[in-house]
């Protein structure tokens, strides 16, 4: 294979159309069969300039069914590690382009779900306390501008007026729709020459155009409620909001050519996102944030599988929302979306953090670590944020009084526990790449941040859950890779959360009803471990008057029945009756004749019960068989199991030798009656 650097100089690549852009960066790379030895542009055949290195031989779409495809010395270089599309040979042969969209026939082929979300007419009711009381976390679209108290530009505004305004010099990142890759080298004056072309044989895309402070940010002005609750505007010191030491996300022009399309993707660190269609049309492709939803995307983010299956197929919800010119569509941390562009498309957007949604933030940066997503491609400055909020959240909750901490939501205080968590973890060295650590600071003061608000915002938890909920809940918050998605209807604490009644919101968005259930219970759990603490009785037998004297104990104050130490008071006391106590009697009395006289009749045992309602202490009870039973807790000593060690005496004081068991080998050899 060739390249265009080689001596022979190519002349014209046979698949470019009369009026095609070819002064532009991507028509730059140049490959050449070697079979044929035809030259073409590498745009035209489907390969990028990276790829281009590490082909071996190339054989064009001619040559390819004779020769066999082309070979390569060694991987590509891909951002995303996914494979390139293949280029549809058969379609290109018979004139058709070599980009042809496969992305458009799976979409044709799935079933997607109804859009089901809230379409409001106006954004007069979307402020920060209504999404801070919504119970739920789906997307919702606003109509109409109306309300919103936003700026934007006129919907008349081209790419070629974006070009102007900005400069058409300013570098401008483009995808390759067909790779999902990056294409590097163009200006906004190369893209608004390509988007106002009519040869789009390769489908382009422009999604991570940053405007803010240019000319272009001065005609915009994000709706009301995204600077009313984006956390990088409420806990950056804007003494420290210094160039390109400061995330800048706030607003993107993005501009998409008909069949552009973004593959499925979690917005970095799931930040919240809003999208004003200026003019155009977007067709979104929204999967919710559920558990077993995120694992599966993390799977399929490695998978090579990834540019030749759709994501929705692995997943049980994905809805297809429509939005049209004047819509604002709102997306909440951590939805999987994909998007696609039924006609040309300028949308102005922007993206932000919630306090509600940091443990969704910080569960999705842990993901994005672990799949290798180039820092680039992250929330810039990350973890410096996160510091910034926890020593202001520490200074401030310091100062809060209880009524003021009643009004946090479950979801606020369980973010704010989830990102101390998360600090800490860093602070400890666990998974702190050099570049986090040093973005920490000062780490004696951080801990000491961390410490106050796990203690502080720990306590007002607990408060408000049952000990064994929180005890659940404080796991989960800690691993900070929690992901749910909350339907109406559907509590907003945790899982054990669900399974009670529908907690109804107040204005302010604080529960008002669920206190006093939560209060019965608790109550009745503390009850329940009172009860299991109190020391159980029992019957057991007591000592004999002898070892109560050894032991320097008076029978009086003994747990016994009686000083008689028949235990009947003791027996009545339990609800046993004075017949069964007497049972007991004749039942020792009887095993004590029978081990002394070796055969004593039943007719004495007759007798002795006789004789034994009005002096049966005399004969039952001294033998060792019938000892004093007497009312006993669950700590008593005398409960403990004793064993008898060698040269213990026994019972009548005598010295009892040990018996040494006998082994196998042993009792072999005195059946064989031989000696070992």
């Amino acid at each position: 294979m060739s390249s265009s650097s080689d001596s022979d100089e190519p002349q014209e690549c046979p698949l470019c159309c009369e009026d095609a852009p070819i002064e532009l960066p991507a028509y730059e790379t140049w490959l050449q069969c070697d079979v044929c030895e035809e030259w073409y542009h590498g745009i035209c055949v489907g390969i990028s300039s990276s790829e281009c290195e590490h082909i071996d031989k190339y054989h064009c779409h001619k040559c390819v069914e004779k020769h066999g495809p082309s070979s390569y010395n060694g991987p590509a270089l891909r951002r995303s590690g996914r494979n390139n599309t293949r280029v549809d040979y058969i379609k290109l042969n018979e004139g058709q382009p070599a980009t042809f969209n496969q992305y458009l026939l799976r979409l044709d082929d799935h079933e997607f779900l109804e859009d089901e979300f809230d379409h409001l007419d106006d954004g007069s009711q979307v402020t920060s306390d209504w999404i801070r009381s919504r119970d739920t976390n789906d997307p919702f679209i606003v109509e109409s501008p109306e309300g919103l108290d936003m700026v934007m530009p006129e919907s008349s505004l081209t790419v070629n007026d974006v070009a102007s305004i900005i400069g058409k010099d300013t570098p401008v990142s483009v995808m390759d729709v067909l790779t999902q890759e990056e294409l590097k080298g163009w200006t906004l004056g190369d893209w608004a020459k390509y988007f106002h072309s009519d040869d789009r044989r390769r489908v382009l895309n422009v999604i991570s155009l940053e405007v803010s402070d240019t000319e272009l940010d001065k005609r915009i002005k994000r709706p009301r409620v995204v600077d009313e609750v984006d956390a990088v505007e409420k806990y950056w010191p804007e003494s420290k909001r210094k160039p390109n030491k400061f995330p800048k996300v706030k607003t993107y022009c993005l501009m998409s050519v008909q069949d552009a399309y973004t593959d499925f993707h979690v917005d970095f660190s799931a930040t919240w996102v809003y999208y004003h269609v200026l003019s155009g049309e977007k067709m979104f492709y929204l999967i919710p944030p559920t558990p077993s939803n995120m694992r599966k995307f993390e799977s399929w983010s490695k998978s090579p599988e990834q540019a030749v299956s759709l994501f929705a197929e692995h997943v049980k919800h994905c809805f297809e929302v429509r939005v049209k010119a004047g819509n604002t569509l709102f997306i909440p941390a951590g939805w999987i979306h994909a998007v696609f562009t039924p006609v040309d498309t300028i949308v102005i957007g922007g993206n932000f953090m919630v306090m509600q949604s940091l443990n969704t933030h910080i569960g999705v940066y842990k993901l994005e670590a672990r799949t290798k997503v180039p820092t680039r491609y992250r929330f810039p400055f990350f973890i410096k944020l996160c510091r910034y909020m926890s020593e202001l959240l520490a200074r401030k909750w310091c100062k809060l009084d209880k009524q003021a901490k009643s009004k946090w939501t479950l979801n606020e205080l369980e973010s704010v526990f989830a990102l101390a968590a998360f600090l800490e973890d860093k602070l400890l060295g666990r998974d702190c790449e050099a570049d986090e650590e040093k973005a920490l600071g000062d780490k004696a003061a951080a801990k000491k941040h961390v410490s106050k608000l796990l203690d502080l915002v720990g306590v007002e938890l607990e408060s408000r859950m049952l000990p064994e909920e929180w005890a659940n809940r404080e796991l989960q918050l800690r691993e900070g890779s929690h992901f749910r998605w909350i339907r109406p209807g559907m509590s907003q604490g945790s899982l054990l959360l669900a399974s009670r009644p529908r907690r109804s919101h107040a204005a302010n968005g604080v529960d008002n009803t669920s206190g006093k259930y939560i209060s019965k219970i608790r109550k009745k759990t503390a009850e329940r471990a009172q009860l299991s603490r109190t020391p159980k009785l029992r019957l057991v037998r007591g000592r004999s008057s002898a070892e109560n004297s050894k032991l320097g104990t008076d029978s009086k104050d003994s747990n016994s029945g009686g000083e008689n130490g028949n235990g009947d008071d003791a027996l009545v006391a339990l609800g046993i009756g004075v017949n069964r106590s007497r049972r007991r009697k004749l039942f020792a009395a009887g095993r004590a004749s029978d081990s002394d006289s070796n055969g004593s009749s039943d007719s004495d045992v007759d007798s002795a019960d006789s004789n034994g309602s009005s002096s049966g202490e005399d004969d039952s009870c001294q033998s060792s068989d019938c000892g004093d039973f007497v009312v006993s807790d669950g700590e008593d000593s005398r409960r403990k199991p004793r064993k008898r060690k060698f040269g213990q005496t026994g019972s009548n004081g005598s010295l009892q030798p040990a018996t040494k068991l006998k082994g196998a080998k042993q009792r072999i050899a005195e059946k064989l009656k031989i000696k070992l």
